[in-house]
């Protein structure tokens, strides 16, 4: 049977295995039926609430079963579902209510309350995950809660559905300005989860446990892969209780864990207190694996299959290295994933399939449709294929194809820094400084010199304070003088956006006024356990 649109995946699921366990969060358990039946209430609610086809519906909850519960019922009324992290601050979630046009937004109680204060739209509804304890509800909507104890309403089922409807309108960080609203199709969802889970090779029988955000692409697309496989889904809101997260995680008996290399540093610490055995696959994305990293995990979990890949959420996933090959290519992201294409454009804007650098471009059916009410930015994004009337993807990322056509992620197209009319990748720089003892976490950026154009700032998240020489020394080593960094800063925790990556933006922001304020040359850290210092 041919799947055009993403609610047959969980109407099959619920047919073959209606007693099997489909979410797990904390001591809760729901069957595939009972997901099935508490999405039909909600669909049935919300088309009564004049949720129609197209309408976006913005969901600002955190990891949970109403989460999922709501994703699949804004597909059964072909609606579009845009998710928001829980930590977003109330005034960007106004920009993003606005910027979606959405006339419904589902939140829990308290901070849809705060929300409505300072956004007050005559058109628009909230719904709460369930109603305030301390406060009457300022609602005339039932709450999430209550609407899954109604009766059961009559079937429900997706009408006329295409496989061009658009699905999700996922905003990305706007690091570098507003966010962007990426317009992900049916086709760019099934075709993304049908791939993964391929190449996943995942079972019915797998067991995955999701703590990276759902608002985050890589985490929904966990609640969506399992119910393509029939699996079970174990759900943790967040990582804030590693040993909690850790213990349940072993009590569930997952088989498989997405993880980014942030999760890693926290979970390496306590690993032995905890029988792993169960774990088959590790999968990590958004940010690229160190070959320390790669080590780490390997002696970790020793029996797991460990899945280096790499992605935006322009088409979820571009690349993923075959575990077999990992111990031999660390650096690198693999080959394209099944049922898509990549190849590499240089400057002169020759495409290329291998032993060549540049901006990668993807080309495929996961390719988003482009950027929501943004035509110039899509245009950018976006550019004619080898075939007549396709689009394909440029990513603004620079890589590297090596003479087999394996991928390695050099640099961000923005954030290559020009110093002294030399041009520098910060991964490059990056990968050196992450060598050396003591060094946990590591970004590159370039801060505005008059004499230098950027002057290379090393950013070092570290426990004890690093010496300077130590850290000179080893760059002098190791790197060519015009990409050794002119400053260094320490911090025991670098600022990270919801994602997990170092947020660059807010390093831009502080480095300058820390040179202001902390003394140039310091080589140990302060107080505050930050350090500003030279290079020379």
């Amino acid at each position: 049977m041919s799947t055009n649109h993403l609610s047959q995946w969980l109407v099959q699921a619920a047919q073959q295995f209606p007693d099997k366990t489909a979410l797990v969060e904390g001591e809760n358990e729901v069957t595939w039926a009972a997901l099935h039946q508490r999405v039909i209430n909600t669909a049935a609610y919300l088309r009564e609430q004049q949720v129609e086809r197209g309408d976006r519906v913005l969901v600002w909850l955190p990891n949970g079963v109403d989460f999922v519960v709501c994703f699949w019922a804004v597909q059964f009324l072909q609606a579009v579902f845009v998710p928001v992290n829980p930590d977003t601050p109330l005034a960007r979630v106004g920009w993003l209510l606005d910027n979606a046009e959405s006339r419904l937004l589902i939140a829990q109680a308290g901070q849809a309350t705060a929300l409505a204060a300072e956004h007050a739209t005559p058109a628009l509804r909230m719904l709460f995950d369930q109603l305030p304890d301390t406060q009457p509800s300022s609602s005339p909507l039932l709450s999430l809660a209550q609407i899954a104890a109604l009766a059961p309403p009559p079937p429900l089922a997706v009408q006329g559905a295409l496989d061009i409807d658009l699905a999700c309108l996922i905003y990305t960080s706007g690091s570098t300005g507003d966010p962007k609203g990426v317009m992900l199709t049916q086709r760019n969802m099934l075709s993304a989860a049908d791939s993964v889970a391929s190449y996943l090779q995942l079972e019915a029988s797998d067991r995955i446990f999701c703590t990276i955000p759902m608002s985050f692409d890589y985490g929904l697309y966990q609640a969506i892969m399992t119910a393509r496989m029939g699996a079970t889904l174990i759900i943790e809101k967040d990582f804030s209780r590693p040993l909690f997260a850790l213990k349940q995680l072993v009590k569930h008996k997952a088989t498989v864990l997405p993880i980014v290399p942030t999760l890693l540093a926290i979970i390496a610490p306590l690993a032995k207190r905890y029988d792993f055995s169960s774990l088959r696959t590790i999968t990590n994305t958004a940010a690229a694996l160190h070959p320390s990293d790669i080590d780490l995990l390997l002696s970790l979990f020793p029996q797991a299959r460990i899945f280096s890949m790499y992605g935006l959420t322009e088409c979820h996933r571009c690349t993923w290295l075959p575990p077999a090959l990992l111990s031999e290519h660390k650096d690198s992201v693999g080959y394209a994933i099944p049922n898509t294409e990549l190849w590499v454009v240089d400057d002169a804007g020759v495409a290329h399939r291998n032993n060549a650098s540049g901006e990668l471009v993807i080309r495929g059916a996961t390719v988003m449709r482009g950027y929501w009410r943004n035509p110039e930015q899509t245009a950018k994004k976006l550019r004619p294929g080898p075939l007549p009337g396709e689009s394909v993807l440029y990513t603004g990322d620079l890589c590297r194809l090596d003479e087999q056509g394996l991928l390695y992620f050099l640099s961000r197209k923005d954030d290559i820094l020009k110093t002294n009319g030399e041009k520098v990748a910060p991964r490059e720089v990056e990968a050196v400084l992450r060598r050396v003892p003591g060094v946990q976490q590591v970004a590159v950026i370039g801060v505005a010199h008059p004499i230098h154009g950027d002057e290379i700032v090393a950013c070092i998240e570290c426990v004890e304070p690093l010496d300077i020489a130590t850290l000179k020394a080893f760059c002098q080593v190791h790197l060519e003088a015009y990409k050794r960094p002119h400053r260094y800063y320490f911090s025991e925790a670098l600022p990270k956006n919801h994602n997990g990556k170092v947020d660059r933006g807010q390093l831009a922001v502080l480095l300058p006024r820390q040179q202001k304020n902390l003394n140039v040359g310091c080589t140990q850290t302060t107080g505050s356990h930050h350090a500003y210092a030279n290079h020379h």
